[in-house]
This record gives C-alpha cells, structure tokens and sequence, in this order.
C-alpha cells in the first residue's frame, strides 16, 4: 500500500511538473534607458529581406522602456527612435540585455548582458582605429594633392593601401580564428562585397557548420551566385525597362564580339568618374565590335535620364529603378558600384572589373589580336 501511495505521488507530481509553462531558453528582454526622447515612440526592429520588420516598440513616457521577444539564432537588431535619424544596432541573444542610450548622440551609448555584443564591440573598436589611419592618410593625400607635392602623394597612397591590407586581413583572420561565432559571420557578411569568390569561399568554408545565423545563409547563397557568374560562365538573361520604357533583355545586345555590361547610378562617384573612360572606349572601338549595355541602379528616373545626357552615355541603358534591390543586380551578386562583366560573343564572362586603361587593353587584346 505504501509503495502504491507513493507511485501514485510520483506520477501525479511528474504531471504537475509536465503542466508549467517552461520558461523559452530563446527569450530575449530589453531594459533600455533613453535620455532625451520624451514622448517618441520607440521600436525594436530588424531587417528581413531588404525590409524593416517591427519586433516590438512602446512610447517613451518615463525614460525607461523594456522590449522582449524570442530569438532562434543571435542576429543584429536596431533601435529606432521616433523622428531620429539613424539607428542603434544591437546584437541580439537570448539574454537579458541592458542598454543606456542618448537619443541626441546614438554613438554615446552602453549595452551589457550580451557577450556577442561584447566581442562585436571589441572588434569594432580595432576596425575604428584602422578607419581613423585610413582617414589620416586620405587627408594627407588630398593635402599633397592640393600642393601638387608628388612625393608626399605617392607616399600617402601607399600607406593608405597598406593600412587597408592591414585591415583587410584583420577581418579574415578574426572571422577564421572564431569560426564558430555569429560575430564571424555577420563582419563576412557585411564585406562580402571586397572579397573575390576564391577567398570568400575560402573563409565560408572554414565557418563551423554546427552555428547557425541568417548571415551565414546568405553567405552560402551569395557564393552559389557568384560561382553562376565566374568568368567562364555563360551570361544570366534578365529584362529591364529603357528611359522611354521599352522591355529590352541582355540577350538581345548579345552578338558584338565584346559586350560590357556596366551596373552603375547617377548618385555613384565613382561610377560618373569612370564613365569618359567607357564613352573613349566605346568611341574608339564601336565600329569594331564594342558595345555597352548600363544597368542602372538609380531609384529617380528623372535623375537617371538626365546623367545619360550629360556623360553622353550613347548606347543601351535600362534599370527597374529598384536602387540597390535592382533584380539584375541580385543575379550577378553585385554589392557595389561601379560593377562590370564583359562578355564575349557568345555571352561567355570572360573579364569582370575592368576598368581605365585595364578595360582598354582588354577590348583591344581581344578586337585586334
């Protein structure tokens, strides 16, 4: 009879424990504590698929605020504050995490209770020093510049490129000595666009399978794409809009026996500087059997319209005006601007990037061998 009562305690103990609610292990809260922001509202937000998606907000009454939510895997999330440009990036995790914050200076802030932010800020803190080298040495050369001092040019250039190795290699060797850190990921990720598909593969790699993250998704996706579009591979067909709104496809422009395929805006630099070198080129072998086909990332038409006049773009342009979410982008993995591919007649790649006298060359090499 004992060992009956006890039995029947035991199991009605185990369904009373079965019935509690256990507490999610992936809960995430946010004690934030905001200085002069009375009355905004606030919200806790994180980018999916190239859109804000709000996880929670609240209006600041007292100064004090505290968000929370479930989290899968560590990612970064932003504060945003009504009527306050830019936002605060936070990496987020399943712990309680404390953030101090002045909404008239998002740079002076705390946060605490997240060891991945800790790392993150640590790392950042060295890349910060690079940018402030990276800084010193530009302005030492726009100031030979200004001075027409070529010596002290040529030597800012070069201490500029070595600062920019040195920090270059600093983000591959942090990523690969922590190859199971989300951190590791997100930093990848975030300069994917710098690294050619050999290194970048390289280091996706080396990243432990076992820790999951959405950049290291996209980082997978992102090498599948560029291996579509290596040189050696046969042009992906796409169709944009012209400025007067005709549908034209890339393979429509196959045929000449050099097509350049150049993705550029009329808001890029560096992109409007490059252009009298493509408009040379162009002139000097069109009749030859060079020709440019532009894709535009610009979001205003009229803007767009009007740089063609005015670099005397003459030959086919189009654009979806989607600005960086330009879809012909996305096939050819473009990250930044200007971007290019050369493709031979039979719409093989067979050159990306080629600019100056480096374009020249080619076109040459190839149209009169």
């Amino acid at each position: 009879m004992r060992n009956t009562l006890f039995l029947l305690s035991a199991i009605v103990g185990m369904l009373f424990f079965s019935c509690q609610q256990p507490a999610p292990s992936n809960k995430f809260t946010v004690d934030l504590k905001l200085k002069n922001a009375d009355g905004k509202m606030i919200s806790l937000e994180k980018r999916v698929d190239g859109e804000w998606l709000k996880v929670d907000s609240a209006r600041n009454e007292t100064g004090q605020l505290q968000f929370s939510g479930t989290i899968e895997n560590p990612e970064i999330y932003y504060l945003a504050i009504e009527d306050v440009r830019g936002k605060l990036p936070v990496f987020m995790e399943a712990s309680a995490i404390n953030i101090e914050a002045d909404a008239s200076n998002l740079k002076d802030h705390t946060i605490t209770g997240s060891a991945i932010n800790d790392r993150y800020n640590a790392f950042n803190q060295r890349i910060e020093e690079f940018n402030k080298q990276l800084q010193e040495h530009y302005n030492a050369y726009r100031d030979a510049g200004s001075n027409n001092d070529m010596v002290a040019l040529q030597a800012a250039e070069q201490a500029y490129d070595v600062t920019e190795l040195e920090k270059n290699n600093y983000i591959v060797n942090f990523a690969k000595e922590n190859n199971s850190d989300v951190v590791s990921h997100y930093i990848i990720y975030s300069n994917s666009h710098q690294f050619e598909l050999d290194e970048l593969e390289a280091i996706v790699i080396n990243f432990s399978p076992e820790k999951k993250s959405v950049y290291l998704d996209a980082l997978y996706d992102r090498v599948k794409v560029l291996k579509r579009v290596a040189v050696g591979q046969p042009f992906i067909d796409f169709s944009q809009e012209n400025p007067q709104g005709e549908m034209i496809s890339l393979s429509s422009q196959i045929g000449p026996k050099v097509l350049l395929v150049d993705f550029w805006a009329s808001w890029c630099g560096p992109c409007r500087a490059e252009n009298p070198n493509i408009v040379a080129i162009y002139n000097d072998y069109k009749d030859q059997g060079f020709d440019v086909f532009g894709v535009s990332f610009d979001a205003d038409g009229e803007k767009w319209r009007e740089a063609i006049v005015a670099d005397k773009l003459d030959w086919t342009q189009v654009s979806d005006l989607g600005y960086w979410d330009n879809a012909a982008g996305k096939l050819y993995g473009v990250r930044s601007i200007p971007h290019s591919i050369l493709l031979d007649e039979q719409g093989i790649i067979i050159a990306k990037n080629l600019r100056g006298d480096d374009l020249r060359n080619k076109v040459k090499e190839i149209l009169n061998p």
